[in-house]
């Protein structure tokens, strides 16, 4: 027997959807329910069907779903970029740089070479005075997560000496003479007003530790 639609419930189902079994008489019909479900209308090629209800056709599926994998892991194989998740060598620069970082009980950690944030790192060891310059990337949760850089910070340098310049609206602006730079600072003092208004007092300054599972996030 032919089933109503089970949207409008005022004619015969003509169609059923792949993926949530909805049974539909029309075009109209098929995308109110695609809305109203939130449904893309694609077979979920994973999901469990069982042994008693297994045809031919799902073992062609699943044969072919596996093929596809197979072709995918081979690309990813052939792509360096994609392939290189971890670094088994490191150039000499950076392995002299991570063995500072060790001696001073650091353990620097570095992304792959075709990330952002490995293109954009400049921390760096000054190979002659053997001291360790860090870019130091700040974000202000009470500032609607705002991010600032501060580059090429001398590993003696005090953070409170670094945040107290962020901080201060008219250090934050002293001595800069990039019209551009001198914006952005304009710009960040607005945001930061919060912070400002709390002092250096009442601020604390906490570091992701990184290396930990999303549901356990630490700050130290």
């Amino acid at each position: 027997r032919i089933e109503n639609c089970e949207v409008c419930n005022a004619s015969k189902a003509k169609y059923t959807c792949p993926k949530c079994e909805v049974r539909t008489c029309c075009l109209q019909c098929v995308n109110i329910h695609k809305k109203e479900l939130n449904c893309d209308g694609i077979r979920d090629r994973t999901k469990f069907i069982p042994l008693k209800s297994f045809t031919d056709l799902d073992v062609l599926s699943d044969y072919r779903l596996l093929e596809q994998v197979g072709r995918t892991v081979e690309q990813l194989k052939r792509d360096p970029f994609k392939r290189c998740t971890r670094q088994i060598s490191l150039p000499m620069h950076l392995h002299k740089l991570k063995t500072a970082a060790f001696k001073r009980k650091v353990v620097l950690q570095f992304m792959p070479q075709h990330f952002s944030k490995h293109k954009n790192n400049t921390t760096y060891l000054n190979w002659k005075s053997n001291e360790l310059y860090w870019r130091i990337e700040w974000i202000f949760p009470q500032a609607e997560c705002t991010k600032w850089i501060t580059e090429r910070v001398l590993e003696s340098t005090r953070l409170s000496l670094l945040l107290e310049e962020i901080l201060d609206p008219i250090k934050s602006v002293e001595n800069k003479s990039d019209i551009e730079e001198l914006n952005l600072r304009m710009c960040l003092n607005e945001k930061l007003q919060f912070y400002q208004a709390a002092g250096l007092s009442g601020v604390k300054v906490l570091l992701k530790a990184e290396k930990v599972v999303k549901s356990d996030l630490k700050y130290v």
